[in-house]
């Protein structure tokens, strides 16, 4: 599966920090709160996340932190798969 086109997502007119946070405690969800603001009013938000649920394992993807991806995955046993490069081009 190729990288849907995500050109219109409303992340590229910001900087990464709001959607891969420097710090590794996941468990911290206001460093995703801006972020998740943003995803919100997002036009690609559900070609964003249909994609990370599948594929991501870190990162803020379609308004869901890693944790929230997780559980969507255990809900609907769904494996995270694994990306060749190539798939992000």
């Amino acid at each position: 599966m190729n990288m849907p086109d995500l050109s219109k997502g409303l992340c590229r007119e910001v900087g990464t920090e709001f959607f891969y946070p420097d710090s590794e405690n996941d468990s911290d969800t206001s460093i995703y709160a801006f972020g998740k603001k943003i995803c919100s009013g997002c036009e690609v938000k559900q070609a964003c996340l249909d994609w990370a649920v599948k594929h991501e394992g870190y990162g803020l993807w379609g308004g869901t932190t890693p944790r929230d991806r997780m559980a969507i995955r255990r809900t609907l046993n769904i494996k995270l798969e694994s990306i060749i490069p190539g798939e992000y081009a």
